[in-house]
């Protein structure tokens, strides 16, 4: 299968359109995660089509899904302003946004994802960033969870 009709199969899945509200797709993701990929040139393709069968895998898995759904609801709430915090102000005493975000990445890929969350959550490369930058407490750290999960398994079912 193509990365063209890869990507249209992992963006028509429900989880998929949830998160196309916040302007997140697949082809993003990937980038994202290619952001801080250090490979060499001929085996970006392979990596690409790697990641993307990742990804199909990946926002199928009930736990994956169920916490993606989770930083939606929780940034939609927080927007709203029914926290018992300053959303807006992302206070450091509140942690449970990087939980969302270690669970996806362990869900994936186990400590390898968990260790690499922690890379992307700290860089917040391409998509990552935009979220951040939007206000985006919870659904940042779900996004840079899922793309480090894909990464570190990609990389561990390549070598």
């Amino acid at each position: 299968m193509d990365n063209k009709n890869i990507t249209n199969l992992i963006d028509n899945q429900y989880i998929m359109k949830k998160l196309a509200k916040y302007a997140v797709n697949s082809e993003l993701l990937l980038d994202s995660g290619m952001k801080m990929c250090i490979c060499a040139d001929d085996e970006q393709e392979k990596i690409k089509n790697e990641f993307y069968k990742i990804l199909h895998i990946s926002v199928q898995n009930p736990n994956v899904y169920t916490l993606l759904i989770c930083a939606i609801l929780m940034d939609e709430e927080g927007k709203a302003g029914n926290m018992p915090f300053d959303y807006e102000s992302d206070p450091t005493y509140i942690y449970s946004d990087e939980v969302i975000g270690m669970s996806i990445a362990n869900e994936i890929a186990g400590t390898k994802g968990t260790f690499n969350f922690k890379w992307y959550d700290a860089k917040k490369p391409g998509i990552i960033g935009k979220l951040d930058k939007e206000g985006y407490m919870y659904l940042d750290d779900a996004v840079a969870g899922l793309v480090a999960g894909c990464m570190s398994k990609l990389f561990e079912n390549i070598n």
